[in-house]
């Protein structure tokens, strides 16, 4: 698989794989990148559904679109370092924030009593730049 191919697959997975697994009293939901998974009962809201729904997002979850924002620069310029030849530091350092804003956002959901934030994206996110662009950063 060419490097550009493998730096696209690793992006585009962590985008679709869980971000923060929340845990409370009584359940569990996870939160994706585009937006939030509850399975009893089952249901899928969107993150600009969420925006809608409350107005403003909550201190506390601001991250979270952040997170969205930088993870959505990543894949554009991983899709664009797919045709052409980039600085492979712009896609890694982004991706490499939005894992950071996945951690802040499980501890941040984490603060609130009775709920555990697992931030399993900040680990895919961080994956993918060891994956698509490890090579690169280390100057091999």
């Amino acid at each position: 698989m060419a490097a550009s191919s493998r730096r696209l697959a690793a992006v585009l997975l962590a985008g679709l794989l869980p971000w923060v697994v929340v845990t409370f009293d009584g359940g569990w939901y996870a939160v994706f990148s585009v937006g939030f998974l509850h399975l009893d009962p089952f249901s899928f809201t969107s993150l600009p559904e969420y925006v809608s729904r409350v107005a403003s997002v909550p201190p506390r979850l601001t991250a979270w679109p952040t997170a969205t924002l930088l993870y959505a620069a990543a894949l554009a310029t991983a899709v664009f370092d797919h045709v052409s030849d980039l600085d492979s530091r712009v896609p890694a350092g982004l991706l490499f924030l939005a894992g950071v804003d996945v951690g802040l956002l499980a501890l941040s959901l984490s603060r609130q009593p009775t709920i555990l934030a697992i931030p399993v994206g900040a680990l895919w996110l961080w994956v993918a730049v060891w994956v698509g662009y490890g090579d690169d950063l280390l100057g091999e």
